[in-house]
């Protein structure tokens, strides 16, 4: 009996220790210097054949001296593959190390491969569990293997990008601009249109750049270049591309969708021969929308508060409540047009999403969306959609 008991204890000890080994949770670890860390991806057709290129900006760390010294090298590798999940295992094969998408922070397509169907690759990065959902994804100007081949002044473009991307929205709202991974599956799952922003580099001493100062060069000779927004893709609900958006069209719909903007409005005067040039200081939208006759009818009014940029006045003269009423009836009728214009090419080509019109209707009338929701393209072309524009100018001047 006593043997049946010592043999228990130890059956119990041996097996307690196998667990605590278990509950380690080490076992596939990998030490720091055993990983690259992936900060940006990137998606290219391969014009020349098949499959697809990726490109891939990482932060690897180097040792140092001794264990508690060490840096960091950014570079970019560019894998020829038919799938994500090929360029990683041939990437980790060729470097040696465990490629880590804790830290990535932006996704591009190139420009050629984003007028294609391109939601099967992006596809693999929401089904890997450490991957950020976060991550911004947006299309670039050109390849995306020459946008990361940009020179940013931290040595990594794509986190340049990333900020670039966050910081266009002044909101953190639902209807901000920016895409990011999360945001994206989500409205494919819904079966909505949507649009990507675009990115272009522009090298810092460039004269296209406004904040270009220097040589602009950084201390390795490389050229430097920050990250603009240029426009926008659109894409419709089978993932398809559509149409594109212009930078200034992105800034009206900035006003429709809630995001505030401190852009630039210049309005003419036909009947004065007259610029006005003044700052979106203060904007706010509300949106209706009703059923009338089967036919979807959309009300928006939009609020603008203004300051012109010369605060000389008119002629260098006295700036008077007529001259802002006269500037700001000149402003109505830009913006007006404006609206007018993406809400009509929105209907003929570019889809609801310019306007952020489908997710209002699925939102205030559940029902009838269900209803017509597999028409939902049909029953948007064939839509009524008015602007209402009330702007106030806040003091300031003109400029002729």
């Amino acid at each position: 009996m006593i043997l049946k008991k010592t043999a228990a204890r130890i059956l119990l000890a041996v097996s307690a220790a196998c667990i605590l080994l278990l509950t380690a949770g080490c076992w596939d670890d990998a030490e720091i210097n055993g990983r690259a860390f992936v900060l940006g991806f990137g998606a290219d057709e391969n014009t020349g054949g098949t499959g697809y290129y990726f490109t891939f900006q990482l932060a690897i760390p180097v040792s140092g001296a001794s264990d508690s010294s060490g840096s960091i090298e950014y570079t970019r590798c560019t894998v020829a593959a038919n799938s994500p999940a090929v360029a990683i295992a041939e990437l980790e094969n060729n470097l040696g190390r465990q490629i880590n998408f804790e830290q990535i922070n932006l996704i591009v397509i190139g420009e050629s491969l984003s007028h294609k169907y391109f939601l099967n690759l992006t596809e693999y990065f929401f089904r890997r569990a450490s991957v950020r959902r976060q991550s911004c994804i947006a299309v670039c100007s050109g390849s995306a293997r020459d946008f990361f081949a940009s020179a940013a002044t931290d040595k990594s473009i794509s986190t340049d990008a990333a900020v670039t991307l966050q910081s266009y929205d002044d909101t953190n709202g639902p209807n901000t601009l920016s895409m990011n991974l999360y945001t994206l599956y989500k409205t494919v799952s819904n079966r909505d249109e949507f649009y990507l922003l675009r990115l272009s580099p522009v090298a810092a001493d460039s004269p296209g750049n406004p904040t270009a100062s220097g040589s602009g060069q950084d201390s390795d000779n490389e050229k430097k270049y920050v990250v603009s927004i240029s426009g926008a893709l659109t894409y419709g609900r089978d993932g398809n591309y559509k149409g594109d958006v212009s930078a200034d069209e992105l800034e009206m719909m900035k006003l429709i969708s809630g995001s505030r903007t401190s852009g630039v409005l210049t309005a003419y005067d036909s009947q004065s021969n007259s610029r006005y040039c003044t700052q979106i200081r203060q904007s706010d939208c509300s949106t209706e929308c009703r059923f009338a006759d089967g036919t979807l009818e959309f009300h928006i009014r939009v609020s603008i508060v203004l300051a012109p940029l010369d605060s000389e006045g008119i002629n260098g003269g006295a700036y008077t409540s007529e001259h802002s009423r006269r500037i700001g009836k000149c402003a109505e009728e830009t913006v007006s047009a404006k609206l007018k214009a993406i809400a009509d090419r929105s209907r003929a080509s570019l889809g609801s999403s310019v306007l952020g019109l489908q997710d209002i209707v699925r939102q205030r009338m559940p029902d009838s969306y269900e209803l017509y929701q597999s028409e939902w393209e049909r029953i948007f072309a064939s839509s009524t959609i008015r602007f209402s524009v009330n702007c106030q100018v806040a003091g300031g001047g003109i400029t002729k």
